[in-house]
């Protein structure tokens, strides 16, 4: 349990974030666990009675906790999986390397991996997988104007495409949820379509 809390952040989630494994003892149900369950069990409304919006919320873990933290597992282990493949062949392709922790994102069925090294220096990327639309790089200029519109929680949403060539040399373009990216001649064009869908709060979701 405390290992699933460590893997999907939570206990960055918390005053004073904890971040250092070795910090979060697995095994040992301390204060920090208590705080950092309390913390989930607060953002997905997991109160005790069950169904009353005036129960209350603790720090421990009963069968309804464990049983969405097992959801958030199955779909934590998916993008795990995604990403870590995404990145063999992007590093294979570019040497890039993508070997950063997998960030799940909360609201979402996705998560995602930043560059930590390797391949040309000065060009930031990183990856994104979202369930039913996939696993894309997003590297360069374009990287940067999709952070300067809020990546994924922003307009554009998730990639839906690699980075593709466009109709004449020196231009580029990617496809998103809300949009696509265009690099002409190293300026970069931010076009938006129909907004991607709301944050997902399906139960499977973050």
């Amino acid at each position: 349990m405390q290992q699933a809390l460590f893997d999907l952040t939570w206990t960055q989630r918390i005053d004073t974030p904890v971040s250092d494994r070795s910090q979060f003892v697995i095994g040992t149900y301390g204060p920090l666990t208590t705080k950092t369950v309390k913390a989930y069990k607060t953002h997905y409304d997991i109160r005790f009675p069950p169904g009353d919006p005036n129960g209350f919320i603790d720090g421990l873990t009963g069968p309804r906790t464990l049983a969405k933290l097992d959801r958030h597992c199955v779909l934590f282990d998916l993008c795990d999986a995604k990403l870590a493949g995404k990145a063999v062949e992007v590093r294979n392709a570019t040497g890039r390397e993508h070997d950063s922790p997998t960030l799940p994102i909360i609201g979402t069925k996705g998560a995602m991996r930043l560059r930590s090294g390797g391949g040309i220096p000065g060009i930031l990327s990183g990856l994104w997988f979202k369930k039913g639309l996939g696993t894309f790089e997003v590297s360069g200029p374009i990287f940067i104007a999709y952070q300067d519109k809020g990546s994924e929680s922003g307009d554009l949403g998730f990639p839906s495409t690699d980075q593709q060539a466009g109709d004449a040399p020196g231009r580029f373009f990617q496809k998103f949820e809300g949009g696509e990216i265009r690099l002409e001649d190293g300026q970069t064009f931010v076009l938006l379509g129909d907004p991607p869908n709301d944050m997902d709060v399906s139960a499977d979701s973050f």
